[in-house]
C-alpha cells in the first residue's frame, strides 16, 4: 500500500480488573493509506476504540504504531512530541461532554492550538478556519450558544468541526454519527469521503453497517480484539462474517439504489 499514513504492527492492549488481566486489542497488523476512508466496524466490546486511540497515541500498547508526520516521515507515535502529533493526527471521541461554560465557536477554536505559538492568540487566518469549519459542519449558527446548551447531536457537529478546524492530514473519528439524524449522519460521512479525496487519510468507528458499507472505501471488521476481515464491503460484510462477529444469522442483498444492505432472519 503506498502513501501510507498509519501503519499499527502487533498490537496487544489488556487492562487488570480485579487481579485478573482483560485483552481487549489483539491485533496483528492494521494500515491506513493516503485517500482512504476506512470504517472500523464490529459489536460491542470488539476493541474499536481502544484501536482507535491506540492509532492516536492516546493509550501505549504492546507493539508498534507508526505516523506520517508533517515532514512526510512514518515514526512511531511515542517519538512525536504533542505539538507534532496534534499537527499529524486529530481524535474526535465520541463522548462529546464539555465540563466548561465555553460558547460552540470558543470549543471549535481550540482545534488552532497546535498552530499557535505557546502564548500567542488567533490570528485572522485562525478565525477564517473556524468559520469555514463551522460552515461545512453546518454548525455556524450556533457560534454564540454555550456548548452544555446544545443537544447530543449538535454537540456532535460542533466536535466535528473542531476536530476540521486541527487541519491534519489523519482524521480518527469514534462514532461521528451515533447522536446524528439520518441527514446529519449523510452530511458527516460526506464529509469524510471528501476529506479522503483531498488525499488525507480518514478512519472511523461506526456501528451502522449501512453506513460503513454505503461510505467506506475499505471496512474492516473486529471481533474480539482481533481484525477478522479487512477490504471492500462485500468482502468483510457477509453472511457468514456477520454471523461469526456478532452471532445473528443476516442475509446480504444488493437493495433497490443498488447498495450493500442486510436483514436480520
Amino acid at each position: 500500500m503506498s502513501d501510507v499514513f498509519v501503519k499499527a504492527d502487533r498490537i496487544r492492549f489488556s487492562v487488570k480488573r480485579g487481579g485478573s488481566e482483560y485483552e481487549i486489542l489483539n491485533c496483528g497488523g492494521f494500515s491506513a493509506a493516503a485517500g482512504e476512508f476506512v470504517g472500523i466496524v464490529g459489536p460491542n466490546g470488539a476493541g474499536k476504540t481502544t484501536m482507535l486511540k491506540a492509532l492516536a497515541g492516546l493509550i501505549k500498547p504492546e507493539g508498534e504504531i507508526r505516523i506520517r508526520d508533517r515532514g512526510g516521515r512514518l515514526r512511531p507515535v511515542g517519538e512525536l512530541s504533542f505539538r507534532e502529533r496534534a499537527r499529524a493526527v486529530c481524535y474526535m471521541h465520541q463522548d462529546t461532554y464539555v465540563p466548561f461554560a465555553f460558547t460552540a465557536r470558543e470549543v471549535v477554536a481550540m482545534g488552532r492550538y497546535p498552530w499557535q505559538g505557546r502564548f500567542s492568540n488567533p490570528c485572522s487566518a485562525d478565525d477564517e478556519i473556524v468559520n469555514e469549519t463551522m460552515g461545512k459542519a453546518d454548525c455556524e449558527g450556533l457560534s454564540d450558544r454555550f456548548i452544555q446548551s446544545l443537544s447530543g447531536g449538535e454537540r456532535q457537529m460542533v466536535m466535528l468541526a473542531r476536530a476540521l478546524a486541527q487541519d491534519t492530514h489523519i482524521i480518527l473519528l469514534d462514532e461521528p454519527t451515533s447522536s446524528l439524524d439520518i441527514g446529519n449522519a449523510q452530511k458527516v460521512l460526506k464529509i469524510c469521503r471528501e476529506l479522503a479525496k483531498t488525499g488525507r487519510c480518514v478512519v472511523a468507528v461506526l456501528h451502522d453497517l449501512r453506513q460503513a458499507a454505503f461510505a467506506c472505501s475499505r471496512v474492516c471488521l473486529l471481533s474480539h480484539g482481533r481484525i477478522l476481515d479487512s477490504g471492500d464491503a462485500y468482502q468483510v460484510l457477509n453472511a457468514g462474517n456477520i454471523e461469526r462477529a456478532y452471532g445473528v444469522k443476516a442475509q446480504v442483498f444488493k437493495n433497490p439504489a443498488g447498495q450493500w444492505d442486510y436483514f436480520i432472519n
